[in-house]
């Protein structure tokens, strides 16, 4: 974990002791997200097009490479270390489908931009911004921020709602901010009992 108050944001990312000149623009890193969620691209042409976001390219595509580019989009090294999970109890579990999604870069757009510009008199628009800067503003918005209202109504868990007038109003709310939502097929197929 870095502390974001004095340590320099990364400007390259290390895998096998070899480094990486990256893209840090924050408009670059909205396109990973989009070229990571294409479902039209297959896997090959994903890990391809991952090498876009070095300065350099490398002498091959690895698995730690992959990583280390997931983990700078991530801003891992801005989290909190956690205590290591034990998850062998967790065999046992039935799969339960993926949550609904709560945030996308490219619908919500117009929130996050009016946001950062009421909050920060920050405009998206001609900023310029390190990737790690923007999630840390991101996640530092306001409760009562556009976007942040949105992402509650679309994380509450309606059966934890006790209140039946309470729960028609969050659902309401829920269905307005809802984003499109498609089931992959392990998803799918755990709706339909494993038939698929």
């Amino acid at each position: 974990m870095i502390n974001a108050l004095y340590e320099p944001f990364p400007e390259s990312i290390f895998v096998d002791d070899i480094e990486y000149p990256i893209i840090t623009d924050f408009r670059e890193w909205f396109r990973f997200a989009d070229m990571a969620a294409d479902t039209e691209l297959s896997d090959r042409d994903k890990l391809l097009m991952m090498t876009q976001w070095l300065l350099e390219p490398p002498e091959r595509i690895t698995s730690e490479l992959v990583t280390a580019l997931c983990d700078f989009y991530k801003a891992k090294a801005l989290e909190r270390e956690s205590p290591e999970y034990d998850d062998e109890d967790d065999e046992d579990e039935d799969y339960s489908p993926s949550p609904m999604p709560v945030l996308s870069w490219k619908i919500d757009a117009p929130y996050i931009i009016g946001d950062f510009l009421h909050y920060y008199r920050i405009d998206l628009l001609t900023a310029e911004m390190h990737w790690w800067r923007f999630r840390i503003l991101f996640s530092a918005l306001p409760d009562d921020s556009q976007m942040m209202k949105r992402i509650g109504y679309r994380s509450v868990d309606i059966g934890q709602v006790k209140s039946e007038s309470e729960r028609k109003r969050i659902m309401k709310m829920k269905q307005l901010y809802a984003l499109p939502f498609e089931l992959d097929e392990d998803d799918i197929g755990a709706v339909f009992g494993g038939a698929m």
